[in-house]
């Protein structure tokens, strides 16, 4: 089931080449995407989330047919985060739990 997992996650990641939109540094060159007609959708990021890249869209908006897939990715990516949350719970609900751990903890 993992493998089957991280073959998704790589087919999606994978899917994101060639793409209508890409991403650029906060700080990077702007004129790259203002000559090339792409439009930066301006983000504030907040302070703590300063290395998130900002998204360059074309003008006009993307194509239906590239909305429709990055939908369809976002929702096999949820799937498999789902997949892997159930298993990680599955996996810590069958762990023993130290005596020496249960000792340190406080007293209530």
């Amino acid at each position: 089931m993992i493998v089957v997992m991280a073959l998704g996650m790589q087919d999606i990641l994978e899917s994101f080449q060639g793409t209508e939109f890409f991403y650029m540094e906060q700080a990077g060159n702007r004129s790259l995407y203002s000559s090339l007609s792409f439009r930066n959708k301006v983000v504030q990021r907040q302070d703590e989330k300063w290395w998130l890249p900002v998204p360059c869209i074309p003008s006009g908006g993307l194509s239906d047919k590239c909305r429709k897939h990055l939908k369809h990715q976002r929702d096999c990516a949820n799937q498999i985060h789902k997949a892997a949350m159930a298993i990680n719970n599955h996996v810590l609900n069958e762990m023993k739990v130290p005596e020496s751990y249960m000792v340190g903890l406080p007293k209530v």
